[in-house]
Protein backbone atom coordinates (compact mmCIF):
# COMPACT_ATOMS: atom_id res chain seq x y z
CA UNK A 1 0.00 0.00 0.00
CA UNK A 2 3.04 2.20 1.02
CA UNK A 3 4.42 1.42 -2.03
CA UNK A 4 1.91 2.26 -4.67
CA UNK A 5 1.31 6.09 -3.01
CA UNK A 6 4.87 6.43 -2.87
CA UNK A 7 4.72 5.38 -6.69
CA UNK A 8 1.39 8.02 -7.00
CA UNK A 9 3.25 11.10 -5.49
CA UNK A 10 6.46 10.44 -7.42
CA UNK A 11 4.51 9.74 -10.89
CA UNK A 12 2.21 13.17 -9.88
CA UNK A 13 5.64 15.41 -9.06
CA UNK A 14 7.00 13.85 -12.54
CA UNK A 15 3.82 15.20 -14.38
CA UNK A 16 4.45 18.78 -12.83
CA UNK A 17 8.40 18.83 -13.42
CA UNK A 18 8.10 17.26 -16.86
CA UNK A 19 4.52 17.57 -18.23
CA UNK A 20 3.31 15.60 -21.18
CA UNK A 21 1.62 17.60 -24.63
CA UNK A 22 -2.11 16.22 -24.75
CA UNK A 23 -1.81 13.95 -27.90
CA UNK A 24 -4.31 16.08 -29.75
CA UNK A 25 -4.26 19.73 -28.67
CA UNK A 26 -0.29 19.34 -28.05
CA UNK A 27 -1.11 21.66 -24.89
CA UNK A 28 1.41 20.86 -21.87
CA UNK A 29 -0.88 19.11 -19.28
CA UNK A 30 -0.92 16.17 -17.47
CA UNK A 31 -2.05 13.29 -19.56
CA UNK A 32 -3.89 10.09 -18.87
CA UNK A 33 -2.81 6.66 -20.47
CA UNK A 34 -3.82 7.37 -24.34
CA UNK A 35 -1.96 10.38 -23.89
CA UNK A 36 -4.97 13.34 -23.49
CA UNK A 37 -5.63 15.80 -21.34
CA UNK A 38 -8.43 16.21 -19.15
CA UNK A 39 -10.09 18.62 -21.02
CA UNK A 40 -9.60 16.71 -24.74
CA UNK A 41 -10.25 13.17 -22.57
CA UNK A 42 -13.65 14.31 -21.76
CA UNK A 43 -14.80 15.75 -25.44
CA UNK A 44 -13.67 12.63 -26.83
CA UNK A 45 -15.99 10.78 -24.45
CA UNK A 46 -18.65 13.08 -25.42
CA UNK A 47 -17.93 12.20 -28.67
CA UNK A 48 -18.05 8.03 -28.65
CA UNK A 49 -20.85 8.47 -26.91
CA UNK A 50 -22.86 9.61 -29.78
CA UNK A 51 -25.44 6.96 -30.28
CA UNK A 52 -25.52 5.46 -34.46
CA UNK A 53 -27.32 3.72 -36.90
CA UNK A 54 -26.56 -0.23 -36.15
CA UNK A 55 -26.71 -0.31 -40.40
CA UNK A 56 -24.42 2.27 -41.55
CA UNK A 57 -22.65 4.07 -38.22
CA UNK A 58 -24.60 7.02 -39.01
CA UNK A 59 -24.95 9.81 -36.12
CA UNK A 60 -28.89 9.45 -35.01
CA UNK A 61 -31.24 11.77 -32.96
CA UNK A 62 -33.27 9.85 -30.47
CA UNK A 63 -36.58 7.33 -31.62
CA UNK A 64 -35.01 8.16 -34.97
CA UNK A 65 -34.19 4.29 -35.49
CA UNK A 66 -37.26 1.68 -36.49
CA UNK A 67 -35.99 -1.59 -37.45
CA UNK A 68 -32.56 -1.23 -36.97
CA UNK A 69 -32.11 1.22 -39.45
CA UNK A 70 -32.17 5.47 -39.45
CA UNK A 71 -33.71 7.22 -41.97
CA UNK A 72 -31.05 7.16 -44.57
CA UNK A 73 -30.69 3.35 -44.35
CA UNK A 74 -34.12 2.95 -44.40
CA UNK A 75 -34.18 4.83 -48.36
CA UNK A 76 -31.53 2.71 -49.21
CA UNK A 77 -32.40 -1.05 -48.49
CA UNK A 78 -29.89 -2.79 -50.64
CA UNK A 79 -26.86 -3.23 -48.77
CA UNK A 80 -24.19 -5.49 -49.04
CA UNK A 81 -22.82 -4.67 -45.53
CA UNK A 82 -24.83 -6.25 -42.87
CA UNK A 83 -23.96 -3.79 -39.83
CA UNK A 84 -21.44 -1.10 -38.72
CA UNK A 85 -19.67 0.38 -36.15
CA UNK A 86 -17.90 3.64 -35.09
CA UNK A 87 -15.88 5.09 -32.92
CA UNK A 88 -17.58 8.49 -32.95
CA UNK A 89 -18.28 11.40 -35.73
CA UNK A 90 -15.52 12.43 -38.03
CA UNK A 91 -15.87 16.39 -37.60
CA UNK A 92 -14.68 16.56 -33.37
CA UNK A 93 -11.39 15.68 -31.52
CA UNK A 94 -11.49 11.86 -33.12
CA UNK A 95 -11.39 13.22 -36.46
CA UNK A 96 -8.89 15.20 -35.73
CA UNK A 97 -7.03 12.86 -34.34
CA UNK A 98 -7.21 10.66 -37.40
CA UNK A 99 -6.33 13.68 -39.34
CA UNK A 100 -3.09 14.10 -37.70
CA UNK A 101 -2.18 10.15 -37.84
CA UNK A 102 -2.78 9.46 -41.62
CA UNK A 103 -1.15 12.51 -42.81
CA UNK A 104 1.12 14.54 -40.12
CA UNK A 105 2.69 10.86 -39.40
CA UNK A 106 1.31 10.70 -35.70
CA UNK A 107 2.13 7.18 -35.57
CA UNK A 108 1.83 7.73 -31.87
CA UNK A 109 -2.10 7.78 -32.23
CA UNK A 110 -2.13 4.32 -33.49
CA UNK A 111 -2.65 2.45 -30.68
CA UNK A 112 -4.55 4.57 -29.04
CA UNK A 113 -7.30 4.96 -32.63
CA UNK A 114 -6.77 1.04 -33.15
CA UNK A 115 -7.69 0.37 -29.57
CA UNK A 116 -10.84 1.97 -29.71
CA UNK A 117 -11.80 0.72 -32.60
CA UNK A 118 -11.44 -2.62 -31.02
CA UNK A 119 -13.72 -1.90 -28.28
CA UNK A 120 -16.38 -0.87 -29.97
CA UNK A 121 -16.15 -3.86 -32.29
CA UNK A 122 -16.02 -5.99 -29.30
CA UNK A 123 -19.50 -4.83 -28.33
CA UNK A 124 -20.99 -4.89 -31.71
CA UNK A 125 -24.02 -7.38 -31.28
CA UNK A 126 -22.30 -9.57 -34.75
CA UNK A 127 -18.85 -9.63 -33.55
CA UNK A 128 -19.50 -13.82 -32.43
CA UNK A 129 -20.18 -14.19 -35.97
CA UNK A 130 -16.74 -12.33 -37.46
CA UNK A 131 -14.45 -15.19 -38.85
CA UNK A 132 -11.34 -13.10 -39.95
CA UNK A 133 -10.89 -8.83 -40.36
CA UNK A 134 -10.15 -7.34 -43.76
CA UNK A 135 -8.73 -4.20 -44.99
CA UNK A 136 -10.16 -1.63 -47.38
CA UNK A 137 -6.80 -1.63 -49.69
CA UNK A 138 -5.38 1.22 -51.56
CA UNK A 139 -3.48 0.97 -54.43
CA UNK A 140 0.60 0.12 -54.31
CA UNK A 141 1.23 3.81 -55.68
CA UNK A 142 -0.21 5.24 -52.82
CA UNK A 143 1.06 3.06 -50.57
CA UNK A 144 4.78 3.53 -52.08
CA UNK A 145 3.93 7.53 -51.81
CA UNK A 146 2.12 7.91 -48.72
CA UNK A 147 2.98 4.66 -45.74
CA UNK A 148 1.46 3.26 -43.52
CA UNK A 149 -1.60 2.44 -44.91
CA UNK A 150 -4.11 3.61 -41.93
CA UNK A 151 -7.37 0.91 -42.92
CA UNK A 152 -4.03 -2.27 -42.83
CA UNK A 153 -2.77 -0.94 -39.66
CA UNK A 154 -5.87 -0.16 -37.57
CA UNK A 155 -7.42 -3.37 -39.04
CA UNK A 156 -3.94 -5.40 -37.74
CA UNK A 157 -4.31 -3.46 -34.23
CA UNK A 158 -7.84 -4.98 -34.05
CA UNK A 159 -7.12 -8.61 -35.41
CA UNK A 160 -4.26 -8.77 -32.56
CA UNK A 161 -6.59 -7.62 -29.89
CA UNK A 162 -9.41 -9.99 -30.79
CA UNK A 163 -7.32 -12.65 -32.00
CA UNK A 164 -8.65 -12.65 -35.63
CA UNK A 165 -6.69 -13.40 -38.94
CA UNK A 166 -6.18 -10.11 -40.72
CA UNK A 167 -6.29 -11.24 -44.42
CA UNK A 168 -5.57 -8.80 -46.94
CA UNK A 169 -7.49 -10.30 -49.89
CA UNK A 170 -8.37 -7.42 -51.45
CA UNK A 171 -6.54 -4.94 -53.87
CA UNK A 172 -7.33 -2.02 -55.38
CA UNK A 173 -7.48 -1.98 -59.35
CA UNK A 174 -6.44 1.20 -60.41
CA UNK A 175 -5.26 4.42 -58.54
CA UNK A 176 -7.77 6.98 -57.80
CA UNK A 177 -9.33 9.77 -58.59
CA UNK A 178 -9.61 10.40 -54.57
CA UNK A 179 -13.61 10.63 -53.25
CA UNK A 180 -12.70 14.42 -52.25
CA UNK A 181 -15.46 17.16 -53.71
CA UNK A 182 -17.39 14.22 -55.41
CA UNK A 183 -21.37 13.96 -54.93
CA UNK A 184 -22.85 10.69 -53.52
CA UNK A 185 -23.56 9.47 -56.99
CA UNK A 186 -20.31 10.13 -58.09
CA UNK A 187 -18.55 8.38 -55.71
CA UNK A 188 -20.80 5.35 -56.22
CA UNK A 189 -19.15 5.67 -60.02
CA UNK A 190 -15.48 6.44 -58.98
CA UNK A 191 -15.02 3.51 -57.20
CA UNK A 192 -16.99 0.76 -59.24
CA UNK A 193 -14.93 -2.12 -60.63
CA UNK A 194 -12.13 -0.47 -58.27
CA UNK A 195 -11.58 -4.10 -55.74
CA UNK A 196 -11.42 -7.20 -56.63
CA UNK A 197 -10.07 -10.34 -54.77
CA UNK A 198 -6.62 -11.69 -55.21
CA UNK A 199 -6.10 -15.05 -57.24
CA UNK A 200 -6.35 -18.13 -55.87
CA UNK A 201 -8.45 -16.70 -52.49
CA UNK A 202 -11.72 -18.81 -52.06
CA UNK A 203 -14.23 -17.62 -49.58
CA UNK A 204 -17.00 -20.27 -48.72
CA UNK A 205 -19.66 -18.67 -46.68
CA UNK A 206 -17.54 -16.83 -45.10
CA UNK A 207 -18.39 -13.85 -42.25
CA UNK A 208 -15.62 -11.13 -42.52
CA UNK A 209 -15.09 -7.47 -41.09
CA UNK A 210 -13.86 -4.78 -43.18
CA UNK A 211 -12.01 -2.29 -41.46
CA UNK A 212 -11.13 1.35 -42.84
CA UNK A 213 -9.99 4.90 -41.14
CA UNK A 214 -12.90 6.88 -42.18
CA UNK A 215 -16.73 5.92 -43.74
CA UNK A 216 -18.46 9.26 -45.44
CA UNK A 217 -21.48 7.93 -47.76
CA UNK A 218 -19.95 4.08 -47.64
CA UNK A 219 -19.53 4.01 -51.14
CA UNK A 220 -16.36 2.52 -50.72
CA UNK A 221 -16.75 0.02 -48.23
CA UNK A 222 -19.81 -1.46 -49.82
CA UNK A 223 -18.22 -2.02 -53.13
CA UNK A 224 -15.49 -3.93 -50.94
CA UNK A 225 -18.59 -6.15 -49.49
CA UNK A 226 -20.11 -6.17 -53.25
CA UNK A 227 -16.86 -8.04 -54.22
CA UNK A 228 -16.80 -10.28 -51.31
CA UNK A 229 -20.01 -11.60 -51.74
CA UNK A 230 -19.84 -12.03 -55.46
CA UNK A 231 -16.99 -14.16 -54.16
CA UNK A 232 -18.65 -16.37 -51.49
CA UNK A 233 -18.85 -14.56 -48.32
CA UNK A 234 -21.74 -14.68 -47.26
CA UNK A 235 -21.69 -11.96 -44.22
CA UNK A 236 -19.43 -8.76 -43.75
CA UNK A 237 -19.88 -6.11 -41.54
CA UNK A 238 -17.77 -3.00 -41.06
CA UNK A 239 -15.82 -0.75 -38.61
CA UNK A 240 -14.81 2.57 -38.73
CA UNK A 241 -13.00 4.83 -36.33
CA UNK A 242 -14.91 8.13 -37.80
CA UNK A 243 -17.94 8.23 -39.76
CA UNK A 244 -18.21 11.66 -41.78
CA UNK A 245 -21.93 13.02 -41.94
CA UNK A 246 -22.92 13.58 -45.83
CA UNK A 247 -25.75 15.60 -47.10
CA UNK A 248 -27.43 13.60 -50.36
CA UNK A 249 -27.52 16.71 -53.12
CA UNK A 250 -28.75 15.93 -56.26
CA UNK A 251 -25.86 16.65 -59.11
CA UNK A 252 -25.67 19.86 -60.55
CA UNK A 253 -27.13 20.13 -64.18
CA UNK A 254 -24.37 19.33 -66.82
CA UNK A 255 -21.89 22.24 -67.24
CA UNK A 256 -23.01 23.76 -63.85
CA UNK A 257 -19.64 23.43 -61.24
CA UNK A 258 -20.65 22.07 -57.99
CA UNK A 259 -19.17 24.36 -54.90
CA UNK A 260 -15.79 21.97 -53.74
CA UNK A 261 -16.66 20.68 -50.07
CA UNK A 262 -14.07 19.29 -48.72
CA UNK A 263 -14.97 15.75 -46.98
CA UNK A 264 -13.29 12.90 -46.18
CA UNK A 265 -11.90 10.36 -48.92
Amino acid sequence: MMMNIGREIVASFADVIFPQSCAVCQVMSRTDETGLCPMCRGIVDQERGVPACPRCGGAVALFELHDGKCAKCRLEPRHHVFGSVRVAPYGGRVGAMVRAYKYQRRYDLEPILGGWLAVVVKGAPWIDRVEAIVSVPTHWRSRLLRPPHAADTLAGCVARELGLPHLQILYRTRPGPRQVGLSHSQRIVNVRGAFALRRGVVLKEARLLIIDDVKTTGATIEECAKVLNKSGASEVYAATVAKAEYPKRADPPPGVPRPRRMYPG
